[in-house]
C-alpha cells in the first residue's frame, strides 16, 4: 500500500501528495509546501517509527500540529487519520501500488468551476504582455515578515507580486491583491508598482524604477531583498 495526504481545505484543497520516510512539510523550504501563513517554513517531518509505520513529528513549530482540536507533537499516518496544521486540514488515504501512479488531482468545486467557466472578457481591459526572459535571471529573497527565508527565483516577466496572485504569492496580511509586476528590461528587471503608497523600494515611494542588486522591496511588515544571478 502507498500512503498518501490529501488536502481537505485551503488554496490547494483537493492536492494529493505521496509520502515517504524523511519528507518535510512547510510553508518554504520543503518537500510538501503547504500555503499557509499559520505553518512555519519547516513545520514537520514524515518518518517511520520503530514498528515501521509512518508518522509525523513536529519539528518545533509555533503552531503545531492538531488532531481533534489537541495539540500533539507525533500523528500516526494511518488510513482516515485527520489532522491539521496551521489553518489547513489533511486527510490520510492509501491505495495499492499499480493505482498509486494515476491518483491525481480530486475534482473539487473549486477546480470544476476554473475548468469549465470561461473567463469573462472585460472590453477596454489591457492587452496580454508578451512573455519575456529575465536577463540575468532574478532572485527575490523573503528578509523579514512571513515568508522569511523563501526564496524565488524569476527567469521571464512579466510576473505579479500579490495577495491573490499565481506568480509571486505574498502571504503578508497586509498585502494588497496585486501589489507590484516585474517587467524585463535591457539588462534588469523594472519595478511597476501598482499598489500606490504600500509598496516602496529602498524605503522610497515609487510608481517604477529599474532594479539594482541589493535593492529592497517592502509590503507591508515583509522585506525582499533583490539579486541579479
Amino acid at each position: 500500500m502507498v500512503t498518501f495526504i490529501e488536502v481537505l481545505n485551503g488554496v490547494n484543497e483537493g492536492s494529493r501528495h505521496q509520502l515517504t520516510d524523511g519528507m518535510t512539510m512547510g510553508r518554504a523550504n520543503a518537500d510538501i509546501i503547504v500555503k499557509d501563513p499559520k505553518v512555519s517554513s519547516k513545520h514537520a517531518q514524515i518518518a517511520l517509527d520503530g514498528k515501521g509505520q509512518l508518522v509525523l513529528l513536529d519539528l518545533d513549530s509555533s503552531n503545531g500540529l492538531y488532531i481533534s482540536g489537541r495539540r500533539v507533537k507525533k500523528v500516526a499516518l494511518i488510513p482516515g487519520v485527520i489532522f491539521e496544521i496551521g489553518r489547513t486540514q489533511f486527510k490520510v488515504v492509501t491505495v495499492e501500488e499499480e493505482q498509486a501512479s494515476s491518483f491525481e488531482r480530486l475534482l473539487t468545486w473549486r477546480n470544476i468551476v476554473s475548468a469549465t467557466v470561461p473567463q469573462l472578457q472585460i472590453q477596454n481591459s489591457e492587452p496580454e504582455q508578451e512573455l519575456q526572459r529575465f536577463s540575468p535571471a532574478l532572485k527575490l529573497t523573503f528578509l523579514r515578515g512571513i515568508q522569511a527565508d523563501e526564496e524565488i527565483i524569476l527567469g521571464y516577466g512579466p510576473r505579479t507580486a500579490g495577495a491573490d496572485s499565481l506568480d509571486v504569492e505574498l502571504l503578508d496580511v497586509d498585502a494588497p491583491r496585486d501589489a507590484f509586476q516585474l517587467i524585463a528590461g535591457p539588462g534588469q528587471v523594472e519595478l511597476k508598482v501598482l499598489a500606490t503608497g504600500r509598496v516602496t523600494l529602498n524605503n522610497k515611494k515609487v510608481s517604477a524604477e529599474m532594479l539594482s542588486d541589493g535593492d529592497m522591496i517592502s509590503v507591508g511588515s515583509t522585506v525582499i531583498k533583490v539579486s541579479y544571478l
